[in-house]
């Protein structure tokens, strides 16, 4: 059940109703910023009110995790705070956010990182709390270990090539679209942009400019009942991120034995053994990326191999969201029982 909360006009509250969240909102209009203690004293006021009816609360994103921890006085509930990567990333750039995360960290029963990258970072940063810091993966859902293993029911040609994801400058889509314009394989390819943000307008005009845009397909959003189908039907899935924290569309392109072509990043490392499970290139590094496409558009590489691999890796680690649940099931138990 979502529950949601009032802190300005209808008309005005913008600051989580954008791909990329608060951050990105922030980003492209300054003017939010004005917003925001409204939004945590509404937020602060729900929380002590929601609090009643229930014996836990689990924040996800650090300042939620702080705002819990910091209303704790009042609702007397354990807290238990997810983080996602950024949560570190914005902590190192700003006082405010630093002191908040801290305050997260220090003050929940357990934090928990998205990824065992998170996880050890902060078992480094807070030496005394090593025995409350835990890793819970994020599992996929059933339906993408039932695609097909290879990609035969494609046709030879054109290649297609598969990102989803917000359309912001961290997802590094301009420097993708430079590395395709710059491949020399002559074998034919497609790329479909699956999602919305600031940088929309943009990269369609960069792939215009690159004269790519015939080849570029953007959807905008698609529903999640939709992605699926979307992976069966590509021969590649792309992530040029800048930074992630465990990005799910790996993991369920891996379950759905779609091969990856992703960034060497923190959250793409633990999950793609290059040359085996996928590919990993370093970000922003247009010539790497378009050595690889080469490569792979122009059937080099064995993409079948790669995707089967990337399947039986994620049945290995046990990567369901059934799996998740359970875990978080007792890391819940055990907070309530301390």
């Amino acid at each position: 059940m979502v529950r949601r909360f009032r802190y300005a006009p209808w008309s005005c509250q913008r600051l989580a109703q954008q791909p990329g969240g608060i951050p990105a909102a922030l980003a492209a209009q300054p003017w939010l910023y004005g917003l925001l203690p409204a939004f945590l004293a509404g937020m602060g006021l729900s929380l002590i009110q929601l609090a009643r009816q229930h014996d836990i609360i689990h924040a996800h994103w650090s300042v939620c995790g702080a705002l819990a921890v910091l209303t704790q006085p009042i609702h007397q509930r354990p807290v238990i705070t997810t983080l996602r990567g950024s949560d570190v990333n914005h902590a190192e750039r700003s006082p405010i956010f630093n002191l908040l995360h801290k305050k997260a960290v220090q003050k929940s029963r357990f934090i928990v990182g998205v990824s065992q990258a998170i996880a050890t970072d902060l078992g480094r940063q807070y030496h005394g709390l090593a025995d409350k810091i835990r890793f819970v993966p994020n599992g996929v859902d059933y339906v993408f270990y039932a695609l097909a293993t290879g990609r035969d029911h494609l046709a030879p040609s054109p290649f297609k090539l598969l990102f989803i994801g917000s359309l912001i400058l961290l997802k590094g889509l301009d420097v993708f679209l430079k590395a395709l314009a710059g491949t020399n394989s002559q074998a034919s390819w497609t790329l479909t942009v699956v999602g919305d943000g600031p940088e929309k307008d943009h990269l369609k005009s960069l792939a215009k400019d690159l004269k790519i845009d015939k080849n570029t397909h953007f959807l905008g959003n698609v529903s999640p009942d939709g992605i699926p189908q979307l992976m069966n039907d590509h021969n590649l899935l792309v992530l040029p991120s800048y930074r992630e924290g465990r990005p799910n569309v790996v993991l369920e392109a891996m379950a759905a034995a779609l091969p990856v072509l992703a960034t060497d990043i923190e959250g793409t490392r633990e999950l793609i053994q290059h040359g085996q499970t996928g590919w990993l290139v370093p970000p922003g590094d247009v010539d790497a990326l378009s050595g690889v496409l080469d490569d792979l558009i122009g059937g080099k590489r064995n993409l079948a191999a790669a995707g089967l691999a990337g399947r039986q890796w994620m049945q290995e680690q046990g990567l369901t969201w059934d799996n998740t649940a359970k875990l978080y099931g007792q890391l819940y138990a055990e907070a309530i029982g301390s």
